[in-house]
């Protein structure tokens, strides 16, 4: 490893190291620089790094509005909790979107952005263990993003409420007119007044930035 990255440290780490020789090395990396922190710089970078401030909002009427939304929701949908992490390229390959604004771990996996491209992986997955010709998730997580936001009361992180139906492709845009998701009136929630509702969004395969086809 050491011989690879000495004769070209470019191409080792892009290409030539394994990812466990990868992940080796960039932990060591880790390591050492954080052996070389100080209490001093750690509370500086605490003040300074917009991606581990904290939000300055009170959590407890968003916790409401989530209990809201989870008993709005069909029960065609199956919750899960997803982890802070995700396999690397998660975004970029799915969504598709640039990893410069992923936040990259040393450990060959990134900080979940967007819930929608970790559940669409999740619901593949599912599909193919069953065999089930649908698959409806939902979840509510805290993501991380890497390009900043500079707009007032704007945060690096922040809590998404998604919703993903994966069900094989039928041709002639059949799959995507169907409703999405399903569960008639009732996905649009309480009468006007009554409380928060929720709304439902296409993605359409074939304009730009939508979801790449999952197997």
């Amino acid at each position: 490893m050491r011989r690879q990255l000495a004769a070209d440290p470019a191409a080792a780490l892009e290409r030539g190291l394994s990812p466990a020789d990868l992940q080796a090395a960039l932990m060591d990396v880790s390591r050492s620089r954080a052996a070389a922190v100080t209490p001093a710089r750690l509370m500086q970078r605490w003040r300074q790094d917009r991606y581990v401030q904290p939000v300055v909002s009170d959590p407890r009427p968003v916790w409401q509005l989530e209990a809201r939304l989870w008993a709005l929701l069909p029960d065609e949908f199956a919750g899960v909790d997803l982890s802070p992490a995700a396999p690397l390229g998660t975004s970029s390959a799915v969504g598709p979107v640039s990893q410069d604004r992923v936040i990259s771990t040393t450990r060959g996996s990134e900080v979940v952005s967007d819930p929608t491209n970790v559940l669409a992986l999740e619901a593949a997955s599912r599909r193919q263990r069953s065999g089930a010709p649908a698959v409806n998730l939902a979840c509510c997580h805290r993501v991380l993003r890497g390009q900043p936001f500079d707009a007032p009361g704007a945060f690096q992180h922040f809590r998404l409420f998604a919703l993903v139906s994966s069900a094989r492709d039928r041709g002639s845009g059949r799959t995507e007119a169907d409703p999405l998701p399903p569960g008639g009136d009732r996905r649009r929630g309480p009468r006007p007044g009554a409380g928060p509702r929720l709304l439902r969004t296409r993605r359409d395969p074939h304009r730009r930035g939508s979801r790449r086809g999952l197997a």
